[in-house]
């Protein structure tokens, strides 16, 4: 079965638990991130010669997809009605 075929026969209630997945693996991704460029700017004291690092999309997103997989595949262990 194909992804497209997977997603067409998920039920409502299942986009919308696969949709909160997303979004708590994009929040996640969003405090990592913000983690990892305060600590970058500790260990270089501030210096204005630091690299400026910031959040971009791809990032944001794709760092979101990986925490998303790892949560959606720990629930479904523990819950059934994860599709």
């Amino acid at each position: 079965m194909s992804l497209g075929d997977w997603l067409n026969n998920l039920s409502t209630f299942d986009h919308v638990i696969l949709i909160i997945l997303l979004i708590i693996g994009t929040y996640l991704s969003k405090i990592s991130l913000e983690t990892f460029i305060k600590y970058y700017e500790q260990k270089t004291n501030f210096s204005k010669y630091r690299i400026k690092f910031r959040i971009t999309p791809f990032s944001l997103l794709s760092i979101g997809l990986l925490y998303t997989f790892i949560i959606y595949k720990i629930l479904s262990k523990f819950l059934s009605f994860i599709p």
